[in-house]
């Protein structure tokens, strides 16, 4: 019998993909030391956050306002964000996805999780950009 994977299609969801993720995130020697170390994340902060960012973009929910752009570029003040970092960060998410969730939510978050770390890697890179 073939049993499916939940989409994230709520909250619910959305907070077990979330924990799901940052536990590889914060289990890979290259990531950690940039969320625990460099960002100095509070993990109950941070991923109460994160959910909200997720609800906002996959169910419309109006509980993320933060910029996320300006979040990202204090970080990256601190320690360039590299290439390897974007391409570590996006596996670990498709994996998350690949191994617990399914459906178009999961196919939409995919989809914005490319679009972001397209546009923020751009953002970053060009702000760094040496103009001279």
């Amino acid at each position: 019998m073939e049993t499916q994977m939940p989409d994230l299609d709520n909250p619910a969801a959305i907070h077990r993909m979330v924990q799901i993720f940052y536990a590889r995130l914060l289990d890979d020697p290259v990531m950690r030391p940039v969320f625990m170390e460099v960002a100095g994340v509070h993990l109950a902060e941070h991923l109460p956050r994160i959910e909200a960012y997720w609800c906002k973009m996959l169910l419309g929910h109006a509980t993320y306002g933060r910029n996320m752009i300006r979040q990202h570029e204090a970080v990256d003040d601190q320690l360039a964000l590299s290439d390897e970092h974007f391409h570590l960060w996006q596996r670990h998410f498709e994996q998350t996805l690949d191994v617990h969730f399914e459906g178009p939510y999961t196919d939409k978050a995919r989809k914005i999780a490319c679009a972001v770390l397209r546009n923020l890697s751009y953002w970053l890179a060009e702000r760094n950009r040496d103009w001279g």
